[in-house]
């Protein structure tokens, strides 16, 4: 799966979770340990607004502070869809080859589009979690997820990542990324 193919499948799966969220949930916790579901949908809905930024060739220097403070408004969802719109059509129209320039360094577009895809799939799981929807991933996608995470040195630095869950070898491959990048897949039976 290309980049800009899995960046679309993982925002869709995130849509189909954040539309879901009630009123009466923003509140709850969720495997985000600092983190309640308002804060969750807040983050996600900021990792997205940079997309078109970055895929545009935009520094972190240029962006600033344009995304800070409180995204989502009145209507998360609304906030959310304006900013996936505007995603989406970036993405379409973007080079994956052409250079973009993140806090830790230049890498490829399609490079970032497999990290901004991996965080909005993760963060549907997390918050999916939270609010008692299930989210399965495409086995095709977790695989290709799981191999880019398991190449990675050092998944905890910078403390992106909680430490990794043990599972056993037969997990299945939606378990073991979860797994690695520091979930567990009982999460809600133990909150």
């Amino acid at each position: 799966m290309t980049a800009k193919e899995l960046f679309a499948y993982a925002v869709e799966q995130a849509t189909a979770v954040m539309v879901q969220v009630e009123d009466g949930q923003l509140k709850l916790p969720t495997p985000d340990t600092e983190w309640d579901v308002r804060t969750l949908m807040n983050h996600m809905v900021y990792e997205l607004a940079w997309v078109a930024d970055i895929v545009a060739g935009k520094t972190i220097a240029e962006v600033g502070t344009a995304y800070d403070g409180d995204l989502l408004g009145d209507d998360a969802v609304e906030s959310w869809r304006r900013y996936l719109e505007r995603a989406r059509e970036a993405v379409a129209d973007c080079d994956e080859n052409s250079k973009a320039h993140l806090s830790y360094g230049d890498t490829s577009v399609a490079d970032y589009l497999l990290e901004a895809g991996n965080d909005q799939l993760i963060h549907a799981w997390d918050l999916g979690q939270a609010i008692g929807v299930s989210v399965v991933f495409d086995e095709a996608v977790a695989r290709q997820l799981y191999d880019i995470a398991a190449a990675q040195s050092d998944l905890t630095a910078g403390g992106m990542y909680a430490p990794a869950v043990s599972v056993p070898e037969s997990a299945n491959i939606q378990t073991k990324l979860l797994a690695m990048l520091g979930r567990s897949e009982d999460w809600a039976e133990h909150r």
